[in-house]
């Protein structure tokens, strides 16, 4: 629900600008938790630099994904392959994998979050929504697992905290660069859904590093997916995005796939 609201805000902001100015949230929020964690050892921080690359990358796809399409669509599509792209990299990187039921599970999750996806896709404006969206995906898949990682390497409180903060800095750094001096002009414009959604992705993420230290990446990243249920949910309400049969089926999807995931431990 907390991932769900921080993408509806984003979507309905300046994209770039309300990610960059939660970043700042983030960091204000967590920066005088440095003084209580552990500083990372030399082994942990090529790990929090492949991440924040990673980070960035996510980032700066899921705002162009939102320039070309409305919540119910970028967001399922940039979700939808997640799983399905984490399977493979969690195997070789960490060697892990799901048992039957759980991958049944991914793979009945994967697929209504698609459907959702594609439910509508003459709506589509161009390849940029598909390409933006699936470069996302890539990215989440390879972020959760190098966290997965790190987060074995030391306590995950202390590379949980570090990684925000440096995260929250690193991808400022980008949005300047990206939208020049507006950058700072949009944030303020927007300051007070830009803090709201702030506070709901820190929290967001530091709940999804916390279950990723103690669970197998695809199972986690596969039930973190429940986003979408909630997303659909706000389109609807909220944004005042039409509703369908199909858009019902899909979720109905997602919900048998978590509960298999879920049961089957």
């Amino acid at each position: 629900m907390l991932h769900a609201g921080w993408h509806a805000i984003v979507k309905s902001g300046n994209g770039l600008s309300t990610l960059a100015g939660m970043g700042v949230v983030s960091a204000l929020l967590t920066s005088r938790f440095l003084f209580y964690v552990p500083v990372p050892s030399p082994a942990v921080w090529p790990v929090i630099v492949l991440s924040l690359a990673l980070h960035a990358g996510y980032k700066a796809s899921l705002a162009l994904a939102y320039e070309h399409g409305d919540l119910s669509k970028a967001y399922p599509l940039a979700r939808g392959m997640v799983p399905l792209c984490a399977l493979p990299l969690s195997y070789f990187a960490l060697d892990q994998l799901p048992n039957r039921w759980q991958f049944l599970g991914i793979i009945v999750v994967s697929a209504g979050v698609l459907a959702l996806a594609w439910e509508r896709s003459g709506n589509v404006k161009s390849g940029k929504l598909i390409l933006s969206a699936l470069g996302a995906s890539f990215m989440v898949a390879g972020y959760s697992v190098v966290d997965s990682y790190g987060t074995r390497l030391t306590e995950w409180s202390s590379f949980t905290v570090w990684l925000i903060v440096l995260d929250s800095l690193t991808f400022l750094v980008v949005g300047r660069i990206l939208r020049g001096s507006t950058l700072w002009l949009q944030i303020r414009e927007a300051w007070k859904p830009t803090a709201i959604a702030g506070a709901l992705g820190l929290c967001s993420f530091a709940v999804f590093i916390w279950a990723l230290s103690r669970n197998p990446v695809t199972s986690v990243v596969a039930f973190r997916e429940c986003s979408v249920i909630f997303a659909t949910i706000i389109g609807v309400a909220i944004l005042k995005e039409k509703i369908s049969a199909l858009r019902v089926l899909a979720v109905s999807s997602v919900g048998v796939g978590l509960i298999l995931i879920a049961t089957f431990r």
